[in-house]
């Protein structure tokens, strides 16, 4: 069986993102959508660029950060699309809260992408834009029958006394798991530490 070239299935991968980010654009920019040209070139755009950072992570930096940016920009870029377009009911105005829970979920993705596992270091801050997104999308729809300041006057003072015993609880958990840490920076100084050690054996 003949084998590819990484090189024909990084083009397989940039065809496929292609596809995906043109039928999207095509669909958002079909008759019926917003007349604004800036309501609507600004989720093609950050379609375009979840996409190219989405090909450039899968084929060759294989950064968790730059896979956070591609999945964050494809979804917040395809889902305003759709809101702009008219197929989404409501407007922006409404449904602005929801970019918080893209980058929950992109957090999340970003994590298990690089450990390919959950991991505290990812799940714990994606967990939390989760709950603000979902909270602050109650207030946008005016689920809650009170105004966001007054809520915040009155439940601040239990969120920061809920913060901190989140904080403590992932001390705890990090100290027994050790799992409260980034791979990728880890494996970069390590790295490092082996760049140093050819350095030195090399006499340079």
């Amino acid at each position: 069986m003949k084998r590819h070239s990484m090189r024909f299935y990084n083009m397989i991968l940039a065809l496929g993102i292609f596809l995906i980010t043109a039928g999207f654009i095509m669909f958002i920019l079909s008759p019926g959508g917003t007349d604004s040209l800036f309501m609507t070139a600004w989720p093609v755009v950050g379609m375009v660029l979840g996409a190219v950072f989405l090909y450039f992570t899968l084929s060759f930096t294989h950064n968790s950060f730059h896979f956070f940016l591609g999945i964050f920009c494809a979804l917040s870029g395809i889902f305003f699309g759709l809101v702009t377009s008219g197929v989404v009911p409501k407007t922006l105005h409404e449904w602005w809260p929801a970019s918080v829970v893209f980058a929950s979920l992109a957090l999340l993705a970003s994590g298990f992408y690089k450990a390919h596992k959950l991991r505290i270091a990812y799940t714990f801050p994606a967990v939390t834009l989760l709950l603000l997104g979902i909270v602050f999308l109650l207030f946008s729809f005016r689920a809650i029958p009170v105004s966001f300041k007054s809520f915040a006057l009155m439940f601040v003072p239990f969120f920061i006394i809920i913060s901190g015993v989140f904080m403590v609880v992932l001390f705890l958990l990090q100290r027994k798991y050790n799992q409260f840490y980034v791979e990728e920076d880890i494996e970069e100084s390590e790295e490092l530490e082996v760049d140093d050690d050819v350095f030195f054996d090399k006499g340079l």
